[in-house]
């Protein structure tokens, strides 16, 4: 397991995040782009899942930008957190539904699921940095 995790190095998360992030513009903008019809709903639906799942990785390469100039100490940190959160977000939101029938007070769906833990996993890597930055070796 050690061997996968330090595969990670700054350029590899950068270029895998990179994308991860286009693939998510691509999803996310595909009628805009000429990829999907209005009215193909097969292609919507999977545009729509690609979205969901592509999600985190915005985060992801904001942080790996943030760490790509910084000590390696504090890379390593972050990459320990985010080998070990991201595929858990992302084997968790799979079991959700993508939509309710609509009565219910809290929607629990994939899109509200991966916004909140995408906000969650933004927050814990801000925190695991900043704290990490100033802490003195």
């Amino acid at each position: 397991m050690n061997n996968l995790v330090s595969w990670f190095t700054k350029k590899k998360v950068f270029f895998i995040s990179l994308v991860g992030l286009i693939v998510h513009v691509i999803s996310k903008f595909s009628v805009d782009l000429g990829i999907c019809s209005n009215y193909a709903s097969y292609c919507s639906d999977r545009s729509y899942l690609s979205t969901i799942f592509s999600f985190i990785f915005v985060a992801v390469f904001i942080f790996s930008l943030i760490t790509f100039k910084l000590k390696e100490s504090i890379f390593i940190t972050w990459r320990n957190f985010s080998v070990w959160s991201i595929p858990i977000f992302l084997i968790f939101i799979t079991f959700l539904p993508t939509r309710t029938h609509g009565l219910d007070f809290v929607p629990v769906t994939k899109g509200a699921v991966i916004s909140f833990l995408t906000i969650l996993y933004s927050i814990i890597s801000l925190i695991l940095i900043v704290f990490k930055s100033l802490k003195k070796e």
